[in-house]
């Protein structure tokens, strides 16, 4: 058997590409053009790319899931591989056994450190810097990139190594709280300066209540400034609720 002309492969995967990327005449011309090539060069599409059926038509690809083309090439050559997991950590849609096979390939910490830069000037958090951000990539598991809610791998990964970073550069914090309402109060209005989940606790064996809470030295300033001037709009909101609780109750049937 004849050995394939690389040059003509070479030549069928541009017409490929400018097939998938044309409207109208052009598509046609393209169309044409690469069926062509692949004819006189005794080809087919799966020459081009694996997971493409064995036809000259690249009509015929319209049914074929991008996706299961790019997993595919990932055992193909470094090249092939590397192509495909390029694409793939963007490609949106994929199960989360298809983001598994992908991640068994995809060093997350190179993906972090090489968007760093631009993620960075995307965020509103100033106390996250990209050196930061790339040192939270390094601890980011294949399995919880896997689960996350991101519409792509690459957004995952962001949104994880952000939320890791900011916890990087702020130091947990424990602040005392009056009771277990307070707590309540305080950890949503930690998370919410921060963009850190915080926890309350309590009642410990001696009755207290507290948060735990990573905040740096202006957002822990703004906390107590923020609670101070709060404290007697939080009672007033309790009372008005445990009113419209009682009316509710009150209105039941029994």
């Amino acid at each position: 058997m004849t050995q394939p002309d690389f040059r003509s492969i070479e030549r069928a995967r541009k017409l490929l590409a400018l097939w998938r990327g044309a409207v109208g005449g052009e598509k046609s011309k393209a169309r044409g053009a690469l069926m062509r090539v692949l004819e006189n060069s005794n080809l087919t599409l799966r020459d081009l790319e694996a997971g493409l059926p064995t036809t000259l038509d690249p009509e015929d690809s319209l049914s074929v899931r991008e996706a299961d083309t790019l997993l595919l090439a990932l055992d193909g050559s470094p090249a092939e591989r590397d192509a495909a997991l390029t694409r793939l950590a963007d490609l949106p849609g994929l199960s989360v056994a298809e983001r598994e096979r992908v991640l068994r390939f995809l060093d997350l910490g190179r993906l972090v450190a090489s968007r760093a830069d631009g993620w960075v000037q995307t965020q509103a958090d100033a106390e996250i810097t990209a050196e930061a951000l790339t040192r939270a990539g390094q601890h980011l598991t294949e399995s919880e990139v896997a689960r996350s809610p991101g519409a792509t791998l690459a957004d995952s990964a962001r949104d994880l190594g952000f939320l890791r970073a900011a916890q990087l550069v702020r130091p947990e914090r424990s602040l005392k709280a009056s009771g277990e309402y307070q707590a309540a109060f305080l950890a949503s209005l930690c998370a919410a300066l921060s963009g850190i989940p915080a926890s309350s606790h309590g009642p410990d064996s001696e009755g207290r209540y507290s948060v735990t809470a990573h905040l740096s030295v202006n957002e822990l300033s703004q906390v107590r400034a923020r609670l101070a001037r709060e404290e007697a709009g939080l009672r007033r909101e309790l009372l008005r609720a445990a009113r419209l609780y009682g009316r509710e109750v009150g209105q039941q049937k029994l």
